[in-house]
């Protein structure tokens, strides 16, 4: 085994790692609190219609490909060959690498694009709606969102996480500002307003895509293009990335496939916009800090493996899971206890019902049940490809997306409708982290899963606490009509001292993570 300090630039400190996570957490937290906003704007204007649901249908699709192409498969896939390339072989065959990998992207996607463009307006020949006419208008979106994550990955791999974390704001504000003009001062009609809307996702786009590419010039990374795609790299990229689009994306192939089952048998036609509400709601925890841990230290595992330090792949490994587990189980326990006052003082208004508030507090509270398996599955799977193993957790979410499917097929017939679809998925999700989980202790028997184990089992005690004082506080809410002033403030007391409760416990079982994330202590 080569030992880590013959690399200093190459592999960062753990520290380091937990410093990239808080940086992309806080850029995170903004973009998430951007999008509550913007979901806010669509209960006000769209409530929870079956003109919204074919709105979040036909933008789903793009951004299915920008994780299938673009942050996760690709970048899954480049990151650890672009690692060992640059030392290996140098700075000037890494440029070379990741021109040739642009220009091999740019070629696929566009063809995606012509072929996607061509096949709607072939079927909108015989089949109208509008959801088929607002996909027509996203899909070159694919093309913008994938060339953006593209460029991410590279600053990923140059640990500059800032523009990456940055790039979502840029879409939130866009929107918000059309479903605001649209809405109050324009004033159109609903499917003429969601196209207006759809135009600003592509303007986004264009925003989002210069400014990666500003930020990497900053950085004075320059990539030399070229078509050389039959070079060793490309092709091992090419290679790695095919089984990684099922293993990397099979949470969003999931979320895709909810949203269609919803669309096509929720009778009422509120299913994929319910869903929509639930599952940005249950990401909220997720986007923010599962994300942030894994995209963190995804580079670092990559420089491990190409480091040939084993061990401190293993160490990493662990620290990524333990701080995964550790903010995503009181995560969704808050989540589950104050999913009722929170979709109300967010959405309920004239457009959005009590009746819709019911059915997406129900979503989201089972949605969140999977939320600890999310969190650890980005983990897990990035622990594969970082050890260039790709079909291990191909195969296993080759199962979990048929079952998923299955199971959401025969949950949606019953009472609970599109909530079903979200519990179909949070069961599927849980056994996906379960056996990944068993796969890696076989092919990395040094990592202390005992240590892993005893760290959720305090987590779980201070989770319990916080959950049972959350608990009480809902139970002496004042009796009576409930207003959306009670039900703010319920949040932030509830929020408030359920996360000092959660802390002060983890603090007393002995538990460090608080601290390593806080600063006052190295990982």
């Amino acid at each position: 085994m080569l030992d880590a300090s013959n690399f200093p630039s190459a592999v960062p400190t753990h520290h380091r790692f937990v410093g990239s996570a808080k940086l992309i957490a806080l850029l995170t937290l903004a973009s998430r609190v951007l999008g509550v906003v913007r979901e806010s704007a669509y209960s006000q204007f769209f409530g929870a219609s079956p003109l919204l649901s074919a709105f979040r249908i036909a933008f789903q699709i793009p951004n299915l490909a920008r994780r299938l192409f673009g942050e996760g498969a690709l970048t899954a896939s480049f990151i650890p060959v672009f690692a060992r390339t640059r030392a290996a072989q140098g700075e000037e065959s890494a440029r070379r690498l990741a021109g040739g990998t642009f220009t091999l992207l740019t070629a696929v996607l566009l063809g995606l694009l012509a072929a996607g463009e061509f096949s709607l307006l072939v079927v909108m020949i015989w089949r109208q709606g509008p959801a088929l006419s607002l996909t027509v208008l996203l899909l070159p979106y694919m093309l913008l969102i994938c060339l953006t994550a593209f460029f991410a990955g590279i600053l990923n791999a140059e640990h500059r996480f800032a523009a990456p974390a940055i790039a979502p704001m840029l879409l939130n504000v866009v929107m918000i500002a059309a479903v605001w003009i649209g809405g109050s001062v324009m004033r159109l009609e609903t499917y003429t307003h969601l196209q207006f809307v759809a135009w600003s996702v592509l303007l986004a786009g264009v925003l989002q895509l210069a400014l990666q590419v500003a930020w990497l010039r900053s950085c004075r990374f320059r990539m030399v293009l070229n078509c050389a795609w039959n070079e060793s790299g490309v092709r091992q990229i090419m290679r790695l990335m095919a089984p990684m689009v099922v293993g990397m994306s099979a949470l969003q192939i999931n979320t895709f496939c909810d949203s269609m089952i919803a669309f096509f048998l929720v009778e009422d036609g509120k299913g994929p916009a319910i869903l929509g509400y639930a599952q940005y709601m249950s990401n909220l925890p997720l986007g923010i800090f599962g994300t942030a841990v894994a995209t963190a230290i995804f580079p670092l595992l990559a420089r491990y493996i190409a480091a040939k330090d084993l061990d401190g792949f293993q160490r990493s490994v662990e620290a990524g899971l333990r701080t995964s587990l550790y903010i995503s189980l009181p995560a969704a326990a808050g989540l589950m206890l104050v999913a009722s006052p929170l979709v109300r003082v967010l959405f309920e208004s004239d457009q959005f019902t009590p009746s819709d508030t019911r059915r997406v507090v129900l979503a989201l509270m089972l949605y969140c049940s999977g939320i600890w398996a999310y969190a650890v599955q980005q983990m897990l799977v990035r622990a594969f490809h970082s050890m260039e193993n790709s079909r291990t957790p191909v195969r296993i979410a080759c199962v979990m997306v048929v079952l998923n499917f299955a199971l959401n097929m025969l949950l949606v017939r019953t009472p609970l409708q599109e909530a079903g679809v979200a519990l179909g998925t949070a069961i599927t999700s849980s056994l996906q982290a379960i056996l990944l989980a068993l796969t890696l202790n076989r092919s990395l028997p040094g990592i202390r899963w005992r240590s892993i184990m005893l760290s959720t089992t305090r987590c779980l005690l201070a989770t319990l606490l916080m959950s049972t004082l959350v608990w009480v506080l809902r139970g002496v809410s004042p009796l009576g009509p409930v207003l959306p002033a009670n039900d703010l403030l319920h949040l932030v007391v509830c929020t408030t001292l359920g996360l000092a409760v959660y802390y002060a416990a983890t603090r007393l079982l002995g538990l460090e993570e608080g601290m390593i994330i806080l600063g006052r202590r190295k990982a």
